[in-house]
């Protein structure tokens, strides 16, 4: 690896991007779930330990804490908002202002469906963002491992090996379940280019599985997978391969990749990069394969913006054979930027890494083909694969001098500044109307009212279910939370 970490830089920059999530935070109001894990059925499902509910210990205790407590919850997602855009940085090894500008915006543009089910809503945080935030700091303490020198771990690294493996295992089922194929991919490959056994991979490997255990004999899966439960099943009225199909060319291929449009661009701008500088002198076969990796990568990156978005086609009438025909192009281009890692990458260190990155955010979504429903919150993880594997990939093409990073600095940090502040602008938007609307709220129930009306909230679409819908389960826990009176009617407005 070429140059040193400028600490003080990166230092500087974590802590504008904390102060930002902090402040994004306060803007956020609680909504949905928030209000239930807010009041007693919160302290009830804890108090018998979440029996039959799921195994996400630590993310149900992590929500208990933070809607109790708006500063503890201010202070997390901070940190963690941070920590998502500086990990990709810390394991690819820079500090690079524009790199670091890039990596902010790319976590700023996640799709909104995404954005409202786990950055703002404190319920999807709680199980999401600190698993992926789990994940990353796993392989920044094993990124040595691609390396040509035999990685070595301080004792201290040693000793939190085998709490980082259990704890990494409570918040969400596919990072369960990736996490112990990628620890024990980690053993097997360093196995192989070292000849060594390490006693950290093998600790974390070992937490890994107790958390697994720990996590899958809750109660709750034993109904998911019978049937009883009544919000989550595995599907199993149909073949197993007609149910992933089907979800491949609903859902799948979607939340996974095609609705990511800036994270799509920036990719194939990437990949391209690297077939244009290292696709030199070769032979007619492998030109060919070139030209046409970059035709497609071309394609869809702009298939998005440009024919969806702009001009509002379909190549097929049939809404059943565009999905397919999406969903399939979709297929291409991921395996376009796995196949332009391998063939033309000499690197071998390089090749596994990126490599790795790119299959880990298809395995970890793998599990999600069995489980309904699915949502965009379920595929952060993906997303910061990709992410990481962008920031990697433009280290190596500016330590290989492909690129100048100071010609991009001004506009990348524009643009990220840009968006930055328009959130800033409609979650201010938000919080204000919400204080409004909750006073209002306040003074009917002062005054006797037994028909509360309750505004809507401006840009609602950028929050989970901000407003409860009237007859609804949250509307119960929403009076609770906001001490109105249970037989108060609340009509939305």
């Amino acid at each position: 690896m070429a140059k040193k970490i400028n600490s003080l830089h990166l230092v500087i920059f974590s802590f504008i991007l904390f102060v930002f999530y902090f402040f994004l935070s306060y803007l956020t109001p609680l909504t949905h779930d928030d209000w239930t894990w807010a009041i007693h059925f919160g302290t009830d499902r804890l108090g018998n330990w979440f029996k039959d509910y799921n195994g996400r210990y630590l993310g149900n205790l992590t929500e208990i804490l933070i809607t109790r407590s708006n500063f503890i919850r201010y202070l997390l997602m901070g940190v963690l908002g941070s920590a998502l855009v500086v990990l990709p940085l810390l394991i690819a090894r820079t500090s690079k202002l524009t790199l670091s500008f890039l990596s902010f915006f790319l976590v700023l543009s996640v799709p909104l469906g995404m954005l409202k089910s786990t950055f703002t809503w404190a319920a999807g945080f709680a199980n999401y963002n600190t698993a992926i935030f789990c994940i990353l700091l796993y392989i920044l303490i094993i990124k040595n491992v691609f390396y040509d020198k035999a990685p070595r771990y301080s004792p201290f690294v040693v000793c939190i090996a085998l709490p980082l493996g259990v704890v990494s295992q409570l918040f969400v089922e596919h990072a369960t379940i990736y996490n112990v194929f990628a620890a024990l991919f980690i053993i097997v490959y360093s196995f192989m280019k070292f000849r060594k056994l390490y006693f950290f991979q093998a600790l974390y490997f070992v937490g890994t599985l107790i958390g697994a255990v720990i996590m899958f004999t809750n109660g709750a899966y034993v109904k998911i997978f019978s049937g009883a439960d009544n919000y989550r099943s595995v599907e199993t009225n149909q073949g197993l391969f007609s149910r992933i199909y089907e979800v491949f060319y609903t859902d799948m291929y979607k939340l996974f990749i095609m609705n990511n449009m800036w994270l799509n661009i920036v990719l194939a701008l990437v990949t391209i990069l690297l077939l244009v500088k290292a696709g030199r002198n070769l032979s007619t076969g492998l030109l060919i394969i070139k030209n046409s990796f970059i035709f497609i990568l071309t394609i869809y990156a702009f298939y998005v913006p440009i024919v969806k978005n702009t001009l509002h086609l379909s190549f097929f009438t049939n809404p059943v054979k565009n999905a397919n025909f999406e969903a399939w192009l979709s297929v291409l281009f991921y395996l376009v930027l796995i196949l332009s890692v391998i063939l033309f990458i000499s690197n071998r260190n390089l090749k596994v890494e990126l490599s790795f990155y790119l299959i880990s955010a298809a395995f970890v979504s793998a599990p999600l083909f069995l489980i309904t429903p699915i949502g965009a919150r379920c595929f952060v993880i993906p997303y910061l694969m990709f992410v990481l594997y962008i920031i990697r990939l433009l280290v190596f093409a500016y330590e290989s001098d492909w690129i100048d990073f100071s010609n991009w600095l001004v506009p990348i940090a524009g643009l990220t500044i840009v968006v930055a502040l328009a959130y800033g602008v409609v979650f201010y938007h938000i919080k204000a109307a919400d204080n409004e609307r909750m006073e209002e709220v306040k003074q009917q129930v002062k005054s006797g009212e037994k028909a509360v009306t309750l505004k809507r909230l401006p840009y609602e679409d950028f929050l989970w279910n901000g407003t409860p819908v009237p007859g609804s389960f949250q509307e119960e826990t929403f009076k609770v939370y906001f001490g109105i009176p249970k037989d108060t009617k609340l009509i939305v407005k």
